[in-house]
C-alpha cells in the first residue's frame, strides 16, 4: 500500500504533482509518506468503489485515528446501473455496515453530489483528516477536486498495486513493459486482513441516513434493458453453475471461500464478478490470491495505465467504469451549453476513439457536445477475457449515453462501429438517440439469419484459438501501416505515425487477443434490414465510395432503397472518410445535425 498526502495544514500547502502525485514516490521532503499519517482526533473515510472491509486500503490507513467515521454517498451521477446492480449495491452497503459495527465503527450514508456531501459531512463531524482510495474514474476525479478545494483538513489518498513496482506505466507503454511489470510480481500477494477493532465514530445524531430502498427508488428511474443484458442474465443462470448465487454479504464476510469457488469453476470473471468488481467488493489482491493472478495483474495494469493517463496534462482522456472495467473516452466542445446537441463517435474493429481526433478537434468550435469512447476490448479500455458480442458493445454504448452523456445523441459509427450504432438506435430511439450516421458501415443487407443465442459452447473459450489469435495480432502489428494505406486510397498521407502507433500500442495490452478469438463465437447478427425495420428516426449515410473492402457505392444506394428516409452522400475516400477527408466529412456532419435540430425545434413548436 502507498499512502501520500494532498493537502495538510501541518506540512503546509506543498502538493506533489504528476506521477509522484499518483504514487507518492520520489517527491517531496524525505519521509513525507510517513508524516502524512499524523495522528488526528477525528478521521473520515470516503468509501467510493471500495465497498469492503478486508484489504480496504483507506480504512486500514485510518485505523489509528482517535475517532473514525466511514461515509458512502449515493450520488445519482455515479450510480448509473440497472436495478439488479443497485440491489446488489444496497446489499453490499448493509453488509459493510454490519462488518464495521462489529468492529466498533459504523457506516454513514448520504445522498447528493459526492464531493459536496463529503465536505459537508466532514465539517459536521469536525473531521481533521480524510482518507480515500484513488480511482482513475472521471467521476471520482471530479468529486475529489471538489473536496480538495473545500476541505480544510488533511487529505490522505492511498493506492495499491499487486505488480510489485512503484513506477506508473507511461502513457506510451506497451506489452514489453507489461511483461516486465508482470515478471516483477513474485508469488501471490496476500490480501491485508481487516482490522479486528476500529475507532468508534463521532456522535452524529440524526445525520445518519437509513439504507433501505433509497438506492433503488431514487436512482433506478428510466432504466432501460437491452438484448445483451437479458441474454447475459440468462447465460449466467444457465452456464455458471450457480456461481452468481453468492451475495454481497457472503463476499464481504468470507471472500476467500466465495472467490476461490468462482475462479475455480468459471473463467469469465467479467461476467461472474461484474457487480463485485463494479462496486469494489473485491480487491485485486483478493482476486489474485483466489487463483486468478493473471487476470488480476491485467486489471491492475489497465488501472495503473489509466491513472497515468488521467494525471498526464498532455491528454484530455477520461475513464468511466462500466461493469467493473475501465473505459476510456473523450469529451469536448460546448459541454456546458444546454442547447448544444450531443454527438457520439463509435470506432471500428481494431481502432479506438483516437480515430476521431480530426473530427473532435475540427468540430470543437461549433455549438456541439462531442464524445468518443473506446469499446471494451479496444483502445485503452480494459480487455477482459470474456465473450465479446455485438450485444455487449450495444449495451456499452447505451449505458455510456445514459450515464455519461446524459441526453439523447446523434451517434456516428464507422465500419463495425456503424453496425453497433445502428443496433443501438434501433433499440433505443428516441429515448437515448436523435439520429444515426453510418460511415462505411458493416452489416448484411440480406435476409435475416436465425439467432443461435449464447450457448455454453459459444461462451466457452478455446485456449488454442486464443494462442492463434495472439499470433495473428503479432502478424498484423507488422502490417498496420500498409493495411491503413490501402484503406485510405485517395489520401494515404493521412495515415499518420500517431495513428499507426496508437493501433499498435493498443494491440499489445494484456487481453487483446480475446477480441479476435471471440469472432468464432459471435451469435448470428441482425441484418441492417432488420435494424431499419425497428427504426423510424433520421439517418445520414456518409460513404467513402472507394472503399477497397466492398462496393461501397452500391451498398449506400441499397440503404437508400431499403430506408427511403436516409440521406445518402458519397465521398471521394476509402473505408474511413472521417479520417481521410475530415474537413469535408465534418462539414457534411455538422450541416446535417443543424438541419435535424431545426426540424426537431419546428416540430416542438407545432405541438
Amino acid at each position: 500500500m502507498i499512502t501520500y498526502a494532498e493537502k495538510t495544514g501541518v506540512l503546509g500547502e506543498w502538493r506533489p504533482t504528476g506521477f509522484a502525485l499518483a504514487l507518492g514516490v520520489g517527491a517531496g521532503p524525505s519521509g513525507f509518506r510517513n508524516r502524512c499519517r499524523v495522528r488526528r482526533n477525528v478521521g473520515l473515510v470516503w468509501v467510493y468503489r471500495d465497498i469492503r472491509i478486508e484489504d480496504q486500503a483507506a480504512i486500514r490507513a485510518a485505523q489509528n485515528e482517535d475517532r473514525l467515521a466511514v461515509l458512502f454517498v449515493q450520488d445519482p451521477l455515479l450510480l448509473g446501473s440497472p436495478p439488479a446492480d443497485l440491489l446488489f449495491l444496497n446489499d453490499a452497503l448493509e453488509a459493510l455496515r454490519e462488518e464495521l459495527v462489529s468492529r466498533g465503527s459504523n457506516l454513514f450514508v448520504r445522498s447528493g453530489i459526492a464531493g459536496e456531501e463529503v465536505t459537508k459531512f466532514a465539517s459536521e463531524i469536525k473531521a481533521d483528516a480524510l482518507y480515500a482510495t484513488r480511482s482513475a474514474e472521471h467521476g471520482w476525479q471530479r468529486n475529489y477536486d471538489m473536496i480538495l478545494s473545500n476541505f480544510e483538513g488533511q487529505v490522505n489518498v492511498v493506492d495499491e498495486t499487486i505488480l510489485g513496482d512503484d513506477s506508473m506505466p507511461h502513457p506510451e507503454s506497451h506489452y514489453s513493459r507489461w511483461k516486465g511489470l508482470k515478471s516483477i510480481s513474485l508469488g501471490t500477494p496476500r490480501p491485508s486482513p481487516a482490522p479486528t477493532t476500529l475507532p468508534s465514530p463521532p456522535d452524529v445524531g440524526s445525520m445518519v441516513e437509513k439504507l433501505g430502498d433509497v438506492t433503488v427508488s431514487e436512482y433506478a428511474k428510466d432504466v432501460f434493458t437491452s438484448t445483451y443484458l437479458e441474454e447475459m442474465e440468462k447465460a449466467d443462470d444457465e452456464n455458471t453453475n450457480g456461481l452468481l448465487s453468492f451475495t454481497a454479504r457472503e463476499l464481504l464476510s468470507d471472500p476467500d471461500v466465495c472467490l476461490k469457488s468462482m475462479t475455480k469453476e468459471n473463467k469469465d470473471l467479467f461476467r461472474t464478478l461484474r457487480r463485485p468488481l463494479n462496486y469494489g467488493c473485491v480487491s485485486m489482491a483478493q482476486l489474485s490470491f483466489a487463483g486468478a493472478g493473471e487476470k488480476a495483474r491485467a486489471k491492475d495494469w489497465h488501472r495503473r495505465m489509466a491513472l497515468g493517463d488521467t494525471l498526464n496534462s498532455k491528454t484530455d482522456w477520461k475513464y468511466w467504469l462500466w461493469r467493473g472495467c475501465l473505459v476510456r473516452f473523450r469529451s469536448m466542445g460546448a459541454l456546458s451549453s444546454p442547447d448544444a446537441p450531443a454527438i457520439l463517435f463509435v470506432h471500428g474493429f481494431g481502432a479506438s476513439s483516437q480515430h476521431f481526433v480530426k473530427n473532435l478537434t475540427g468540430l470543437r468550435g461549433a455549438n456541439l457536445k462531442l464524445f468518443a469512447l473506446d469499446l471494451i476490448g479496444f483502445g485503452r479500455s480494459e480487455k477482459p477475457a470474456t465473450h465479446y458480442t455485438q450485444h455487449l458493445w450495444e449495451a456499452q454504448i447505451a449505458d455510456f449515453v445514459r450515464d455519461v452523456v446524459r441526453e439523447p445523441v446523434y451517434v456516428v459509427g464507422n465500419s463495425i462501429g456503424g453496425y453497433m450504432s445502428m443496433s443501438f438506435v434501433a433499440d433505443h430511439y428516441p429515448s437515448l438517440c436523435k439520429g444515426a450516421v453510418l460511415v462505411n458501415s458493416a452489416g448484411s443487407l440480406g435476409e435475416s439469419a436465425p439467432d443461435e443465442g449464447m450457448s455454453q459452447e459459444r461462451l466457452s473459450r478455446n485456449e488454442v484459438v486464443v494462442n492463434v489469435s495472439k499470433g495473428a495480432i503479432f502478424l498484423l502489428q507488422s502490417q498496420i501501416r500498409s493495411i491503413l494505406v490501402k484503406l485510405y486510397p485517395t489520401s494515404p498521407e493521412e495515415v499518420t505515425n500517431e495513428l499507426v502507433k496508437d493501433i499498435y500500442r493498443d494491440s499489445t495490452d494484456p487481453g487483446a487477443a480475446y477480441v479476435l478469438e471471440s469472432g468464432r463465437r459471435l451469435p448470428s447478427r441482425r441484418t441492417l434490414i432488420d435494424l431499419f425495420k425497428g427504426y423510424t428516426g433520421p439517418l445520414l449515410v456518409l460513404t467513402g465510395s472507394k472503399d477497397p473492402l466492398n462496393d461501397a457505392s452500391a451498398r449506400a444506394r441499397n440503404i437508400g432503397v431499403v430506408y427511403p428516409e436516409a440521406q445518402v452522400t458519397l465521398l471521394n475516400a476509402g473505408h474511413c472518410p472521417h479520417d481521410e477527408v475530415p474537413e469535408i466529412f465534418n462539414e457534411k456532419l455538422s450541416s446535417w445535425v443543424e438541419t435535424m435540430e431545426r426540424t426537431l425545434a419546428s416540430k416542438s413548436v407545432a405541438t
